[in-house]
Parts: C-alpha cells; structure tokens; sequence
C-alpha cells in the first residue's frame, strides 16, 4: 500500500512537471526584461584592504 502511494505521487509530480514546461513552451512571449545597474563610488584615500605580517 505503502509503495503504491509513493508511486502515485512519484508520477504526479512528474506529469506536473510536464505540464508546467508544456505550459512555458507554448507562451513564448517577448517579454521586456529588467536591467539592474549598480552605481559604485569610489573614495578617495580609502583603502578596505587587510594588512598582514609575518613574524619570521
């Protein structure tokens, strides 16, 4: 019983699966795409870099 309801979820989720991709192929719509940009500001006499010394 145990495997037959594994099973059964098993193929619905594939079917699901299926139909979701079916779904997408067939609305092929140009839809506007949204460009990010990031603005990055550079200040002067700032340094975020890390210092290391060695101790020989």
């Amino acid at each position: 019983m145990r495997n037959n309801i594994l099973g059964g979820l098993v193929i619905f989720m594939v079917v699901l699966t299926c139909l979701l991709m079916i779904d997408d192929l067939t609305n092929n719509q140009e839809q506007p795409s949204e460009k990010d940009t990031v603005e990055i500001e550079q200040l002067e006499n700032n340094s975020d870099l890390a210092h290391i010394e060695l101790e020989k």
